[in-house]
């Protein structure tokens, strides 16, 4: 793949010298921690552990904006454009059959988020399966096309009320489907005060991002990465790379970027984090009670945990992002794309 840094105007960072420390960064992020709701069994979702604790186990308040809940399982069982699976060499997710189906593993979370300074219930939808991208174009290729990669693409689609108007986002990340590299990810934000877009590229050994925002000091920036030894990842790819630490129980260091997912420009500083594994014994939520593992992300930023279904495929049950936290309702695989596959979660001309 060609270097993405020919030929363009920007500005130049390099990995820190030593992992970032809270009083120790290489550039300023506009991106402040939220403070963390560690008690919130909403965000937690109703654990074994919690149970025998002595945790809070009551049915969590889940306001007036949410979808009702729907069964663990919605299924549809209709397979198009099926391929050969992929080579197993150890458990992964990439490497599961469920992804050769040519249908769309569509999850339904009951989402919060925090906005001018209040809590918004809200549903958030997940959108993953497989496709073939040209590498060099980094757009959709067909699967025999010269140059075609299998890939997951990753969209999360989120509409969230206000008391005048919705914040809109919508994140899509592509990354290899065998070894969840990312190639490329689009963060685009909409509400009546304006748009904001940011575009990164991954090369061979640097990443170019771009960001274009409607704020003043912020406006049109770019920047390129180096990566020359590991690959950085943005914050956005954790909700599938918690899966397959999760299946492949292995946990992992990793370079990571601030998360992208705001209305705001994010400089992209380059942080040392890790992944660690413990088992969540079983863990409820909306969709039902499962055996989950849960993966804990270790950086200085707030705090993040994802808890994921022990079993294939490797469901994200739960995630908490300092303030932002969800749990699965339910998971429905079919062409959302055919007008003849209507959702079995939400009628039609009401999708979330």
């Amino acid at each position: 793949m060609m270097s993405l840094a020919a030929g363009l105007t920007a500005t130049v960072l390099a990995f820190p010298a030593e992992p970032l420390t809270e009083n120790a960064t290489a550039i300023a992020v506009k991106h402040r921690p939220m403070q963390i709701a560690r008690t919130d069994p909403l965000a937690r979702g109703e654990s074994s552990e919690a149970r025998s604790g002595g945790g809070n186990s009551r049915t969590p308040d889940r306001g007036t904006n949410t979808a009702p809940q729907a069964p663990a399982a919605m299924v549809d069982d209709r397979a198009d454009d099926a391929a050969p699976p992929l080579p197993k060499s150890r458990i992964s997710l990439g490497a599961l059959d469920v992804w050769d189906t040519g249908l769309c593993e569509m999850s339904f979370y009951q989402a919060v988020d925090v906005i001018y300074g209040k809590p918004r219930h809200y549903t958030r939808v997940h959108l993953l399966n497989r496709q073939w991208m040209d590498a060099d174009s980094g757009v959709k290729a067909e699967r025999n096309a010269p140059g075609a990669m299998p890939v997951f693409k990753l969209n999360m689609a989120e509409e969230i009320p206000t008391e005048n108007y919705h914040y809109r986002y919508l994140t899509t990340l592509f990354v290899d489907r065998i070894e969840l590299k990312p190639m490329k990810m689009i963060v685009s934000s909409q509400e009546w005060c304006g748009a904001t877009f940011k575009h990164l590229r991954w090369g061979d050994d640097t990443l170019m991002v771009r960001s274009f925002s409607y704020f003043p000091d912020e406006g049109d920036r770019s920047w390129v990465v180096p990566h020359p030894s590991q690959t950085v990842l943005p914050f956005e790819s954790l909700f599938i790379i918690a899966r397959d630490a999760a299946a492949s129980q292995s946990p992992r260091s990793i370079k990571l970027l601030p998360p992208m997912r705001s209305n705001h420009q994010v400089q992209p500083v380059v942080i040392d984090a890790r992944l660690e594994l413990a088992d969540a014994g079983t863990f409820t939520v909306p969709a039902g009670t499962f055996a989950a593992t849960r993966v804990t992300l270790h950086w200085n930023g707030p705090e993040t945990i994802f808890v994921v279904e022990r079993a294939p495929p490797y469901r994200l049950l739960s995630y908490k992002v300092g303030e932002r936290f969800g749990r699965l309702i339910g998971t429905e695989r079919r062409a959302y794309w055919n007008q003849s596959s209507p959702s079995r979660f939400h009628a039609p001309l009401e999708a979330p």
